[in-house]
């Protein structure tokens, strides 16, 4: 059995985790908001890039008894790429929209203000921020280009975080965009592929440490 802890800590300073739903019946997603929920309650500081509705995020939030408001604007900052895609304006302290006209290259060229001007409010150790997103795979939805501008997001996140370098969570679904998965793959250390084996939900960590391990996701729920 690899506990929570025991995941996370597969994670290399610096590196980069997947967590990839082959089988949506997994809930390989979900898996990943138990991550974020671990990261919370033990204090690190979480940067989640939102792709999907956050009425998604929150109902799947407190299916697992998290209240997101606890932490929001404290420890928990979501940036609401869905929202600000969609130009729905946001009331919420700790949920951040862009405003204005936004394309491909425009939405970068925002995102990048906003993220260095959100860095500099935060004096947190390195070790103890994370940053996580709830779908990547929604950017193909968003974006007219989701190849050229998934690959602009990470040029502008080494851009921005130059010397800090956070651990990232990647929560990824390859049916809803697969043109994404050569990407993920290859900026990943570490790839757990979520399905169902046998009636039960698994994560084999498929890339990295511990390598074809196969362990229960909800065994601590």
């Amino acid at each position: 059995m690899l506990t929570i802890e025991d995941v996370i800590n597969l994670i290399p300073e610096r590196g980069i985790m997947s967590i990839i739903q082959r089988d949506l019946e997994a809930n390989g997603d979900k898996y990943a908001l138990l991550i974020m929920r671990h990261l919370l309650e033990n204090n690190n500081q979480v940067f989640l890039f939102l792709y999907e509705p956050f009425s998604i995020l929150s109902r799947n939030l407190r299916a697992m008894n998290l209240d997101v408001t606890k932490y929001l604007n404290k420890n928990l900052i979501i940036f609401d790429v869905f929202g600000s895609m969609n130009k729905i304006e946001r009331n919420t302290p700790g949920v951040y929209t862009l405003s204005g006209y936004l394309d491909d290259v425009i939405f970068i060229s925002k995102m990048k203000e906003w993220g260095r001007s959100i860095i500099k409010k935060f004096s947190t150790d390195v070790e103890k921020i994370w940053l996580m997103t709830y779908l990547t795979s929604g950017v193909c939805k968003l974006f007219h280009n989701p190849i050229s501008t998934y690959k602009m997001i990470w040029l502008m996140r080494e851009d921005v975080l130059k010397d800090k370098s956070p651990k990232t969570i990647i929560t990824y679904s390859p049916v809803e965009c697969p043109l994404l998965e050569d990407i993920v793959y290859f900026v990943s250390d570490i790839v757990i592929e979520t399905k169902v084996l046998k009636g039960k939900k698994v994560g084999i960590i498929a890339k990295g440490g511990e390598e074809n391990t196969i362990f229960e996701l909800f065994e601590e729920v």
